[in-house]
């Protein structure tokens, strides 16, 4: 019923993955990488029960002594084949008898199943932005703001000098990626070691595009993707290539609608509709909210670890789990 399928098992993995839509955040390429910057054991959560699959990618973390869960960084969370009610009853007895505290599980809206998690553990973040890929170029034009259109309208002249090549692409984002995340104050959940990103870059299903004035590139756009959906993952670009990153990405539209993915998630803002959350808008995407599930299963122990942070072990709407809450 209950299986932990390891990174080392590649294979199982990507078997565990079939006849259930997913994320670039469940593959196995996705969560290699991360765990090469956490070094947390990093395990596929399978599922199967009277034809019900459920997965989900989940590390462990230690806090003194005592373990609890996240999903890595990405766009994941619990997604199955069906519907079924009977999984929060198992999901607790799973976690009980692995021992862990508590768990933080970030679900993916476009793939989210409800019937999955208590409505008391969800608490909404923020939205996500996703633009339906189903459409015609032509519709998904005229799905753009007037600002987006004028950069999009002469999209075949730049698309001219559009770079592919992705050993070189992964040169400049490897040089660029540190400095542009403290350009745009980035948070520290977005730093990850050279490793991560290289593993990324060598994915198979990582589509990388870029482009720059003459020979030079000044701008990367990557994006991961899966039969059911793709995702963009990272944008850099050098001060002066900023203006690309609007025909990078329709590139990136370009080619996942050719591939016949459905849907690209863009990603949210910090907060709801922020200058972030708004560019995304003007390119026709529509929101979902963004849930995070914030679980406790050993009560007792977490009230322990929270009075020893002097963090509020009733207050989940905040930092969670909130001993883990940094001192200021």
């Amino acid at each position: 019923m209950h299986k932990c399928i390891e990174l080392e098992c590649r294979d199982e993995w990507i078997a565990a993955l079939e006849g259930v839509r997913y994320s670039f955040a469940h593959t196995w390429e996705n969560n290699y990488a991360m765990s090469l910057t956490t070094g947390y054991r990093t395990y596929l959560y399978s599922f199967e029960n009277k034809g019900v699959k459920i997965i989900c990618p989940i590390a462990e973390r230690e806090y003194n002594g005592y373990i609890d869960i996240v999903t890595p960084y990405g766009f994941s969370g619990f997604t199955g084949n069906d519907s079924n009610s009977e999984f929060q009853k198992h999901w607790s007895e799973f976690v009980k008898e692995k021992k862990y505290i508590c768990g933080y599980i970030t679900m993916n809206p476009y793939l989210q199943d409800d019937s999955y998690y208590r409505n008391e553990d969800a608490f909404r973040s923020t939205d996500l932005y996703f633009i339906d890929l189903r459409h015609s170029l032509t519709e998904m034009f005229e799905n753009l703001d007037a600002n987006r259109k004028k950069q999009i309208r002469d999209f075949r002249k730049a698309e001219s000098n559009f770079i592919y090549d992705k050993e070189i692409l992964t040169d400049f984002f490897l040089n660029n990626y540190e400095s542009f995340l403290k350009r745009i104050n980035a948070s520290s959940a977005n730093y990850f070691n050279r490793e991560t990103l290289e593993a990324i870059c060598r994915s198979e299903n990582v589509f990388m595009v870029g482009t720059g004035r003459d020979i030079d590139i000044e701008a990367v756009y990557i994006f991961g993707y899966t039969p059911y959906a793709g995702d963009c993952l990272f944008n850099v670009a050098i001060p002066e290539g900023r203006e690309f990153a609007p025909l990078l990405l329709w590139g990136g539209l370009k080619f996942l609608k050719k591939k016949k993915i459905p849907v690209v998630n863009l990603g949210g803002g910090l907060r709801e509709d922020d200058s972030v959350a708004l560019s995304k808008q003007r390119f026709g995407a529509y929101k979902l909210p963004f849930v995070n599930l914030k679980q406790v299963y050993d009560e007792s122990i977490y009230k322990k670890l929270c009075n020893e942070n002097n963090s509020d072990a009733n207050d989940l709407s905040g930092y969670f789990p909130a001993y883990r809450k940094p001192k200021l």
